[in-house]
């Protein structure tokens, strides 16, 4: 019960502004991203009885209208940098929390007495906790679900885009 006490009454420092307004932020480029993905899916799909087809699996001839291939290259280049942005942070969790735990840590090595000490290092250890915490919740139940759709998506996108490509250099031949 104590160590959920020093959890919840270190929120006010270094966990609550660092951690949690970094994990804020996260919530919003992993939206941003989400948002992106489901765009960049209604390009490449569409539904049929709630069930995701190719559009362009019919015929290999069958090519995006250069409209559409500029509007998928831009909206493939925008989920990546979104995407590439989230993961970065969740890198980043374990680091913050590490970095919280030095700087309690410092305040420490003034303090006399055993009893303050071992305060100040349980507080110190809760941003390593809330570090790893984030880092594991982001991983598993923010990237974990859009990780695949990235790389199928992106990999949809680039065999669009050449035989979009190849389909101008016929043109241009001819």
């Amino acid at each position: 019960m104590a160590f959920i006490e020093i959890l919840l009454n270190n929120l006010m420092g270094y966990d609550g502004v660092v951690l949690f307004s970094v994990a804020t932020i996260n919530m919003f480029f992993w939206w941003f991203t989400r948002a992106s993905v489901n765009r960049l899916e209604k390009g490449l799909y569409q539904r049929v009885d709630k069930v995701l087809i190719k559009k362009n699996t019919a015929a290999l001839i069958d090519t995006p209208s250069p409209e559409e291939a500029d509007k998928l290259k831009r909206e493939r280049d925008t989920t990546n940098r979104l995407y590439s942005i989230f993961t970065s942070i969740i890198s980043i969790f374990p680091y913050l929390g590490i970095l919280g735990t030095v700087y309690s840590l410092i305040g420490v090595a003034g303090d006399s007495g055993f009893e303050n000490m071992q305060s100040s290092f349980l507080i110190a250890l809760t941003s390593t906790f809330w570090g790893v915490i984030f880092a594991i919740g982001f991983k598993v139940f923010g990237d974990a679900p859009l990780s695949p759709k990235v790389e199928q998506y992106n990999a949809d996108v680039d065999r669009l885009l050449n035989r979009y490509e190849n389909a101008e250099l016929d043109d241009v031949e001819e």
